[in-house]
């Protein structure tokens, strides 16, 4: 599988999503957009996996899925696993009135459908000050991105081999991007249950779209490796 190379801003992009969601949860009155860096995550995510995938594919013709596949695995289910037994266990100890439905969260979390669970049994994202808040409110994103991880090498396949041209697949991805943008617009506007447009993988995906077009006309691979710097003297 072809490897890419290290983008040193990305850490930094990283560390202002991360530093954005952290003043938003400490303060949302006053950092009312710093919940942006969820979106962030996504783009980033969007963008190193579709980079990752099209680059195996122009430089060896074909994407080893399995690889791939035992790579998300041996990289998010530790951290994941760890999470979700550390939080079990304390609710067991500290706080049993939230052991309603402990099984069933740690089963969705572990199967990447904890978004949709939230959505089904009226979980809301924005009553998460209220006392008492479940410790594995937050893991709802690492299910969109497992069920990005599981589909997106059938979707590029299929892009590469229909698609061809990286224009074609370009305007497929952006437009699927747009689609996703609009459908949440849409449903804010009619009054859906803004618990199922915050947690929605459909309504999210604008966001990983756009990382996996932005991927597709501008890869790693065409990007400087050093910027020269500006003369701003006059």
């Amino acid at each position: 599988m072809a490897k890419n190379r290290f983008i040193t801003g990305y850490s930094g992009l990283r560390a202002l999503a991360v530093i954005g969601v952290i003043l938003y949860h400490l303060d949302p009155n006053t950092f009312i957009g710093g919940y942006l860096g969820v979106p962030i995550f996504f783009v980033l995510t969007g963008y190193l996996v579709t980079c990752q995938i099209l680059k195996s594919y122009d430089e060896e013709g074909s994407f080893d899925v399995k690889r791939f596949y035992l790579g998300r695995l041996k990289k998010l289910y530790p951290s994941l696993i760890a999470v979700l037994w550390l939080a079990a266990a304390y609710i067991i100890l500290f706080q049993r009135n939230l052991l309603a439905k402990l099984n069933q969260i740690v089963i969705a979390n572990l199967l990447n459908i904890y978004n949709f669970w939230q959505i089904f049994n009226g979980q809301s994202y924005f009553e998460r000050f209220a006392t008492n808040e479940s410790p594995f409110t937050h893991l709802w994103t690492m299910s969109i991105n497992g069920q990005f991880y599981i589909l997106w090498p059938l979707v590029i396949f299929l892009l590469v081999k229909y698609g061809k041209k990286r224009k074609r697949i370009f305007e497929i991805l952006f437009g699927m991007s747009i689609l996703s943008a609009v459908e949440m617009a849409i449903m804010y506007k009619t009054g859906v249950d803004l618990n199922r447009i915050y947690y929605g993988t459909d309504t999210r995906f604008f966001s990983l779209g756009l990382g996996a077009a932005f991927a597709v006309i501008w890869p790693m691979d065409r990007m400087k490796s050093r910027i020269e710097q500006i003369d701003t003297t006059l």
